[in-house]
């Protein structure tokens, strides 16, 4: 079992629908064109809510300039539906760029502030060596496929510390704004760095998404906002309607 089933509010026979659903889809009696068309057969209600979510966000930013960050992007999926909803909702927007900041080592940078669990420590999520790569060709894949697919290259998949590559990229990048920052740190001093450097980049109206902001049991994002954003910084909260977990802020300046 991967950690991430460990956060699962699914009861046991749902657990176990959710896998009889994966493997009906290997047999799934078709080519593999009528199996990639039919994905809608196979994604469970909880999949669904999470794109359907990250599409209420996108939707926040339709006019605003600036590029997206996915801060804490693990496999890289958040970065890869914004590119599509890009192609569908701006597909001659190529300034629109998208930024996949992670170590792919797994979390790290836990300390005594934080709340350790068997899934929240050090280590939890690491990745095979090379998915950083891995996950550049399936972003430039996906422009590749979208409309305007011949221009590409426009993503970046940055891989290291955060508390080390943002600020290098920010340094780099003096005229970048943000209209979208996605943190999923999930340990308290990286949040509070990342979310340090990057509000000052963010246009009026932009959006900072916490993926665990009311997370009891992983608390890092809500003391975070409740002692350095709550009564600090003027903004708009908000819950995304499908996903609970998923929180967001409208930054005002």
């Amino acid at each position: 079992m991967h950690e991430s089933a460990r956060m699962s509010y699914s009861n046991k026979a749902q657990l176990e629908a959710r896998q009889k659903l994966s493997s009906v889809s290997k047999i799934y009696p078709g080519t593999e064109e009528e199996k990639q068309r039919s994905l809608g057969l196979f994604i469970p209600g909880s999949l669904l809510a999470r794109l359907l979510a990250v599409q209420e966000i996108y939707q926040r930013i339709l006019d605003l300039p600036g590029s997206i960050l996915d801060i804490g992007t693990w496999r890289g999926q958040t970065a890869v539906i914004c590119e599509n909803l890009r192609a569908i909702y701006e597909p001659l927007n190529f300034q629109r760029r998208i930024l996949a900041f992670d170590t792919f080592e797994g979390y790290s940078g836990f300390t005594e502030r934080d709340k350790l669990t068997p899934t929240v420590r050090d280590g939890t999520y690491t990745l095979s060596e090379g998915y950083d790569v891995l996950l550049r060709e399936l972003l430039e894949l996906h422009e590749r496929n979208n409309a305007m697919g011949h221009i590409y290259g426009k993503h970046s998949v940055i891989k290291g510390d955060c508390r080390e590559t943002l600020p290098a990229f920010l340094r780099q990048c003096p005229n970048e704004m943000v209209a979208l920052a996605w943190l999923d740190l999930n340990s308290l001093e990286p949040t509070e760095f990342a979310f340090s450097q990057i509000v000052e980049r963010v246009v009026p109206g932009g959006v900072i998404a916490f993926w665990q902001l009311t997370r009891d049991d992983i608390p890092a994002e809500g003391s975070h906002y409740i002692s350095r954003i709550l009564n600090v910084l003027p903004h708009q909260l908000h819950k995304a309607r499908s996903y609970p977990s998923l929180c967001y802020m409208i930054v005002s300046k």
